[in-house]
């Protein structure tokens, strides 16, 4: 894999991370004025966001990516 194509991955696993804890403060603003069902829904989506960079991190790597 050329360097290029690492660094996409790496920046593509990045912005990932970025989205994910951003998802996170959101759940967590909405866990803190009760809206539980909601924050719950977002967490959901931020693990995915995290797994997502995980799995591109790995590609950038030459990892097997992780099936979670």
């Amino acid at each position: 894999m050329e360097t290029q194509d690492r660094l996409k991955f790496q920046q593509r696993a990045l912005d990932a991370l970025r989205e994910s804890s951003k998802t996170l403060e959101i759940a967590q603003r909405l866990l803190e004025v009760g809206n539980v069902k909601e924050a719950e829904r977002l967490r959901d989506e931020a693990r995915e966001q995290r797994n997502v960079s995980m799995r591109l991190m790995a590609l950038a790597q030459h990892r097997p990516s992780l099936n979670h």
